[in-house]
């Protein structure tokens, strides 16, 4: 017992306990348990420099002062024994020893039954073979399973195999040591060699057998098509044996940008043979996994599993989970395999070949000789992510969901990050999200978050007791938690640019009822949990794009339901129904608070920049100031003034005795008001108000003015004509020329904040913020343009300056006085930089070319042209280098210089294109080229300037000027200038107008109060490529968001039908869908081809005139009400007047037929749209033949038109369709009146 005491004393407590409840073993079966557990040891511990093992010593033994000198206690490793030697084994030696043994076997019994440690999970399951990859001894990997003859199945390293690589985080893989380690492998033919021991050895596999393979890699890249080996038996290129014999491989194959799991031998019938290469692939047998991982996405598992002449016993794995597959080379077949002695490779194949190198991190290889059960590899693959850090959910707002934005994460597609502080909080009302706030630079501009972002929403909902339903559904991967426990997470998104992908299923009849379907590429997950009841504190996080993807949300959301009940939002309070309609409306309203709180942020976060404008704007006040504006000419009392326009306007008609068109009625002025500024005609509510003014004439019209001056639509209305005059031109589809960045957004929020016109052309010229989400950087793209900032240099000059240097670009202008110097120097401001002139654009000196006069090249090819100020008499040096911030910044310069409150010019341009829209004509009528062009009220030109500059360019108060004025409220066309001389320019009537494409469209739907519904403006619906190659320019809600639709290439599966039907009309009248090319006025030309595809197109027939569900006209006609006063109500809202007397009795006699029993029984509202086939088309499969078979048939649909109301008889609902399409073809609903 002494012995035993001095034992127990050197345990620890652990050990204390369980030897006071098991008998003390014997010595023989303790050293027989510590040599097994220090056999595994040896061969699994990490080594040092030298090549020991780090654990060979027994633990504990130096500390207590028994080191391995001479004459002290060592431990010897023998294969089979373990063996206690000595000069002196006195009692305290064997007692530490005995000690030793004993605490190990304490530990053991009193560890839970669970294995610990990864390498015991495949040791219970006996491998044949187990290299765990962690560590070699002189180039030596030991093989670990066990056996007498283990060792001769050791590797040898072969090339530059990188041991020892930090591999699984134990705390994200809590079966791994903390320093388990890893075999890098470069992609550059590299490989671990296993010798054969011969005939019938442990890796010979023949009919009959079943052979399980399985490891851990982490892939940092595979090429589509690409197959590269984790571990296989022969084709390795040895002499004496044949090329092709595949004994068995485990391999990756790229497809579709992922690593899918693949399994291949060659079969043995007609080995040797000389076969031809068709004959010879009969024999070769490969499986593929259906689904794979991303490169770069960490630490996955991958097994197949497979019993030899039973082709359907086949079961590939990863990540724990069995994946689908195909036979895709060979087919299925029970011949045997090719059995000989060549070797195992693993991380190559055929002679290191780089195509067939594995390019990453390998451990873990295991190849059992039977097939393991699918239980086993759940257990494997036991991952734990990092847990979110959540804020303080004490301080959670009531009833409300906190969201974070949390950007500078990981690109790797995978959870294994921690994220950091927010970027951004707020508060939702529920955990759903059609998009995020946009983020902006201290200059009040679009710029890009990090690429990815996480979004984490969190809040508590109280839930009744019992099961629930809940589905998680993203386009990028999400996760949801439930008090601390992962619920569930969607898959990540597989870049893809192949497309030939597959076209997945629609989903069956068990869908859940009144569910919105998933848009097309979002991933969803369903879950069940339970609850007592009561409050559960939620969790959700979504990556937010992704390497080589876009930054889009697409619809995150999580709903729940309870049995038999519709899906609902998760939320802490509302209960919003997760339908098509529901959520339409949830979504306008998230975006709609967005684009609120984002002015509201522009304009904090800018509050420097604001201060700087303030000190500029007061500095042209000032200038103005010292510089009197023309003065204001005398008329005589007939000629009619609302305000000082009118007299610059009334001299020149006394001087050339003519009289002035009378004002135009009302109605008529008040659309003419709308239409000028929100682009679309007044509601009735507005028709309604503006009548009820009892005010004069003028200052009812004078308050008109001002509330739709206010109106957000004036924003809208001014998108279309800055995109033409800056080409903003967006592809949706692979670049082509002159292709921008769709800086459409920060044109839309400049006139949305009333941006003052200095301040809009220093951001467009600086060409800051995002490229492709929408800032004015990308006006400085400029794609398949050998000289991008020459270009942009012209269009800068044409809208601000209206100085057309296009001819310039290539040799001196004939026709203007403008060389090529003058062009390149402006392009070197911009490039901020020399500016070269290219060969490919150039024409040869020597050309000799004559148009006219002489075309001169003064710029040689390869000149470089240093920036400069061309053009430095517009405004003075000094004073506009004064103005900008960095003077060494060559954008800042040019800025300042054009927008100085000394260059006239500038502010002269500006007034006199506002001048155009709205008159019809230009006091100069070429707005973007004045060469050799004279005003035709030079001073009301430079008044208007003058009060520009004076108001800080504020385009609204030059707008609201013109609008008050008398010479705008006169009735168009009545006088018709003699010719287009600036003396014949009179303006005693506006000129007669169209509308234009854009006001054409938005006041087709305006008028019926239908949504201008489309496709989504993308190729790219599964969101898998990126922004530079395929753009996503979401859902149009105004026409100025649509582009051209990139399928030139008519392939059918990439058309969009209902978008298509509105793009022809804009089309039509004179919309461009690429801007190549600057243009500040359209084509307003008549063709027969314009009544037609209003008459006759889809849009007018199957759409706008089409009575539905979604139409808004439909409540109004429901309502009871007398027939003349409906027809009176129609008329107002679409043509803004009454009927006349003759048309109140056409359009009433019309009507009367059925008019008393024209409303139905209203049938319950569909909960949920019909499913539309196109949410399973995407780029990624649209050369898949039923692709096009899936889009000719919503073709075909739509060219249907929406489905009509049974809300109204359908006789009498097709008389109203009739007045309604009579009306919006009438001539004077495309004139501006």
């Amino acid at each position: 017992m002494e012995l035993l005491d001095e034992l127990v004393l050197r345990l620890d407590s652990a050990a204390v306990r369980v030897l006071q409840r098991e008998a003390l073993p014997d010595l023989s079966r303790l050293a027989a348990a510590w040599e097994l557990r220090r056999e595994v040891q040896h061969r699994t511990a990490p080594r040092d420099s030298a090549g020991r093992s780090r654990t060979s010593q027994a633990p504990g033994l130096k500390q207590q002062g028994y080191g391995n000198a001479p004459g002290q206690m060592r431990l010897l490793r023998r294969p089979s024994t373990v063996l206690l030697s000595g000069r002196t084994m006195n009692a305290p030696c064997l007692a530490a020893c005995a000690g030793l043994f004993l605490a190990n076997v304490a530990l053991q019994a009193a560890a839970p039954a669970k294995p610990s440690r990864y390498a015991d999970l495949i040791l219970a399951d006996k491998p044949a073979a187990y290299w765990r990859l962690n560590d070699d001894v002189n180039g030596t990997v030991k093989n670990i399973a066990p056996g007498a003859n283990a060792s001769a199945l050791d590797g040898r390293v072969e090339g530059k195999v990188a041991l020892r690589q930090s591999a699984q985080s134990s705390e994200q893989f809590p079966e791994f040591e903390p320093d388990s380690t890893a075999a890098g492998f470069s992609g550059k033919g590299e490989f671990i060699r296993v010798k054969d021991p011969g005939a019938n050895s442990p890796l010979d596999f023949k009919n009959g057998d079943s052979i399980t393979l399985e490891a851990w890699v982490l892939l940092n890249s595979i090429k589509d098509g690409q197959q590269v080996y984790v571990i296989g038996k022969g084709r390795t290129g040895n002499k004496g044996f044949a090329a092709d014999n595949q004994n068995w491989a485990l391999r990756l194959r790229g497809q579709d940008d992922a690593a899918a799991v693949s399994f291949l031998f060659r079969d043995a019938e007609a080995a040797g043979a000389k076969l031809s290469k068709e004959e010879s692939e009969k024999h070769w047998h490969r499986w593929t996994s259906n689904d794979g991982f991303i490169p770069g996405s960490g630490w996955h598992h991958v097994a197949v599993t497979y019993s030899f002449g039973k082709s359907a016993s086949i079961k590939g794995y990863i990540d724990g989970a069995e994946v689908k597959g195909t036979w895709d080379m060979g087919g299925k077949s029970d011949a045997p395999p090719v059995v000989d002695d060549d070797e195992v490779w693993i991380g190559s194949s055929m002679g290191g070949s780089a195509g067939s190198t594995f390019n990453g991190l390998i451990n873990e290889v295991a190849v059992h000789r039977r097939a393991l059960p699918a239980p086993g590899f759940t257990a494997r693959f036991n991952h734990v992510p990092p847990p979110p850090r959540l804020a303080d959910t004490s301080k959670l707002p009531k009833d409300r969901v906190h969201v974070e934005l949390i950007e500078g994460i990981s690109a790797s597609p995978n959870w294994n990050f921690t994220a950091g502080a927010p970027a951004e909080t707020w508060t939702e009302s529920a955990f759903a999200f059609a998009g995020v706030p946009q983020k902006y630079s201290p200059r009040g501009v679009r710029v890009d978050r990090s690429n990815p972002f996480l979004l984490r929403a969190t809040a508590k909902v109280t839930l009744p007791a019992g099961e629930h339903r809940l589905l998680l559904r993203s386009l990028q991967s999400a996760r949801l938690f439930m008090d601390g426990k992962l619920l569930g997470t969607t898959k990540f998104i597989v870049p893809n640019g192949s497309g030939h992908g597959q076209v997945a299923d629609a989903p069956g009849d068990d869908y859940p009822a009144g569910l919105r379907y998933a848009r097309t590429g979002h991933h969803e997950h369903w879950i069940t949990a339970q609850s007592k009841g009561g409050e559960h504190l939620f969790v959700l996080e979504g990556i937010i794009g992704g390497k080589s993807l876009k930054p889009e949300v697409g619809e995150l959301t999580v709903s729940i339901a309870r049995k038999d009940e519709l899906f609902h939002l998760l939320a802490p309070r509302e209960r919003t129904p997760h339908t098509d309609e529901a959520w339409t409306s949830f979504a306008d309203s998230q975006h709609a608070r967005f684009a609120a709180t984002d002015a509201k942020r522009r304009h904090e976060i800018a509050d420097e920049e604001n201060k700087y404008w303030a000190r500029r704007h007061e500095l042209a006040r000032k200038t103005m100031a010292a510089k009197p504006a023309p003065a204001v000419p005398r008329v005589a009392a007939p000629t009619p003034v609302f305000n000082d326009i009118d007299r610059f306007i009334g001299a020149r008609l006394e001087a050339a005795k003519v009289a002035p068109a009378p004002l135009v009625d009302d109605l008529a002025f008040l659309r003419r008001l709308a239409l000028d500024t929100v682009g679309i005609p007044p509601t009735p509510a507005q028709i309604e108000t503006f009548l009820k003014d009892t005010g004069t004439t003028q200052q009812r019209r004078a308050r008109a003015i001002d509330h739709f001056l206010a109106q957000p639509g004036w924003a809208d209305h001014w998108v279309g004509y800055w995109q033409d005059v800056l080409a903003e031109n967006p592809a949706i589809l692979k670049p082509t020329l002159n292709n921008t960045g769709p800086f459409r957004w920060w044109i839309h929020e400049s006139f949305s904040d009333n941006k003052p016109m200095d301040r809009f052309a220093t951001e467009l010229i600086a060409m800051e913020g995002s490229v492709y989400g929408g800032g004015p950087a990308g006006f400085g793209l400029a794609t398949q343009n050998d000289v991008p900032m020459a270009d942009r240099a012209q269009i800068i000059s044409s809208a601000f300056l209206a100085m057309n240097l296009a001819c310039a670009r290539c040799h001196d202008a004939p026709y203007h006085e403008f060389k090529q110097k003058d062009l390149f120097s402006l392009a070197a401001m911009l490039k901020q930089g020399p500016q070269e002139v290219p060969a490919s654009s150039s024409i040869p000196a020597n050309a000799n070319i004559k148009i006219g006069r002489r075309v001169n090249v003064t710029l040689k090819p390869g000149e470089k042209v240093d920036p400069a100020l061309p053009f430095a008499d517009l405004a003075h040096g000094t004073a506009a280098a004064a103005l900008a911030r960095d003077v060494k910044n060559p954008r800042e310069q040019l800025a300042a210089w054009i927008t100085a409150p000394e260059n006239d010019r500038f502010a002269q341009v500006l007034v006199n294109r506002v001048w155009k829209r709205y008159l019809g004509s230009g006091l100069v009528d070429r707005v973007d080229d004045w060469e050799d062009e004279k005003p035709s009220h030079p001073e009301l030109l430079a008044w208007l300037a003058h009060e520009l500059v004076a108001h800080d360019y504020d385009l609204k108060h030059i707008a609201r000027l013109i609008f008050n004025s008398h010479a705008y409220q006169r009735a168009a066309g009545a006088h018709t200038p003699a010719s287009d001389e600036p003396k014949h320019r009179l303006f005693a009537s506006p000129a007669r107008r169209r509308l234009l494409a854009e006001q054409i469209v938005d006041s087709m739907f305006a008028v019926t109060g239908k949504r201008l519904e489309s496709e989504l403006l993308t190729l790219d619906n599964d969101g898998r490529r990126p922004a530079k190659d395929f753009l996503s320019l979401g859902v149009p809600r105004r026409a100025w968001e649509f582009t051209g639709l990139s399928n030139d290439r008519d392939r059918p599966a990439l058309s969009l039908p209902k978008t298509q039907a509105i793009v022809d009309v804009l089309a039509m009248f004179g919309w461009r869908e690429t801007r190549q090319n600057p243009l500040s006025s359209r084509d307003h030309s008549a063709n027969v081809l314009q009544p037609a595809v209003l008459a006759n197109g889809d849009m007018g027939n199957g759409r706008i005139t089409r009575l539905s569900d979604d139409c808004d006209l439909v409540d109004m006609l429901v309502q009871h009400q007398p027939l003349p006063t409906l027809v009176e109500t129609v008329f107002l809202r679409v043509l803004s007047r009454p009927p006349t007397a003759g048309e109140r009795e056409t359009f009433v006699n019309y009507l009367a037929a059925g008019f008393q029993e024209r409303v139905q029984p209203a049938p319950p509202r569909k909960l949920r749209k019909d499913y539309d086939p196109t949410l399973l088309l995407s780029w990624s499969n649209h050369l898949n033949a039923k692709s096009t078979e899936v889009k000719y048939k919503v073709e075909d649909k739509a060219r249907l038109g929406d489905e009509p109301t049974t809300r109204l008889a359908k006789d009498w609902r097709e008389r109203m369709e009739d007045v309604l399409w009579a009306m919006v073809n009438a001539p004077e609903f495309v004139f501006v009146p």
